[in-house]
């Protein structure tokens, strides 16, 4: 590397590729492999909101197949159709005040998430503040 600095005048982005390669040689080099990959870990959401997030996904779940046993469709399978109409112990007659309970249900959960993460924000900023 030396020579070719001493030789010519190279600009920011020759300097900068030139960089980069003696980099990847030297990672190759302690790696033992051609491919350098830079791994990055996702954030995930708090457990809270996962729990959340994941009981509003099973209740419109069911709330769908309820609605598809309200309209009579026969493509919902006979083994969910059961399995719900067991579960809530209800009759045809009731779905409808069963869909409105369970829209009620995901309005209620969906209403739990941006005051949690509102109070979250809040113990942030106290935390600063309290270190400053």
């Amino acid at each position: 590397m030396e020579e070719i600095l001493d030789e010519k005048d190279l600009s920011i982005t020759e300097l900068n590729h030139l960089i980069y390669a003696a980099a990847t040689v030297i990672t190759e080099e302690i790696n033992g492999t051609a491919e350098y990959k830079i791994e990055t870990q996702r954030s995930k959401p708090p457990l809270r909101v996962r729990c959340i997030q994941g009981s509003i996904n099973d209740i419109r779940k069911e709330l769908s197949v309820l609605v598809e046993i309200k309209r009579d469709n026969r493509r919902v399978q006979n083994i969910k159709r059961t399995r719900l109409l067991e579960k809530y112990n209800i009759e045809k007659e009731d779905l409808n005040r069963l869909i409105e309970e369970l829209k009620q249900k995901v309005s209620a959960k969906m209403q739990q998430l941006p005051g949690y993460r509102k109070r979250k924000n809040q113990d942030y900023q106290n935390k600063l503040f309290r270190k400053d």
